[in-house]
């Protein structure tokens, strides 16, 4: 199998929950992810994984939501 490249062109900058939003779209293992957060042990925080729709284009919407 062939050595794949993502290059990411941020001239404006890219938040954290974006690059991940757009990397589960490339196909990237949700539940890997979660499970490497969950390694963490930190508390105080949950995700939400679903697909939004702004301007036409249709994306993956990762956040991480804050306990209170």
């Amino acid at each position: 199998m062939g050595q794949k490249i993502l290059y990411l062109e941020c001239n404006s900058g890219i938040s954290g929950d974006m690059t991940v939003g757009a990397l589960l779209d490339l196909g990237a293992d949700r539940v890997f992810m979660e499970k490497s957060l969950e390694s963490l042990h930190l508390g105080g925080f949950h995700t939400e994984i679903r697909r939004a729709a702004k301007c036409g284009l249709d994306a993956c919407k990762f956040d991480v939501i804050l306990e209170p």
